[in-house]
């Protein structure tokens, strides 16, 4: 690949394909941190995202059997008073 330097040092020129090219080592690391860091926050969002379906789907459950609990002590004739 022939190339030409440009005006700004973090760029050359392809002769060939005339494409410029960004020669900015520092800067496509930086950009792959910042691309693995959102990747890893949308992951963590997503987990988080998850354990609240979960506690909620738990919350229900619970509330369920406590309904029939009730409604078992009310056919026995026992009254509680849970809220």
């Amino acid at each position: 690949m022939e190339v030409v330097q440009t005006e700004d040092a973090s760029f050359v020129r392809d002769l060939h394909s005339k494409a410029l090219i960004n020669t900015d080592r520092v800067a496509l690391e930086n950009h792959r941190k910042r691309r693995q860091e959102k990747i890893y926050q949308a992951q963590r969002w997503h987990q988080m995202e998850t354990k609240v379906e979960e506690l909620n789907i738990m919350k229900d459950e619970i509330l369920e059997i406590k309904g029939l609990l009730q409604e078992l002590l009310s056919k026995k004739g026992v009254t509680v008073n849970v809220s």
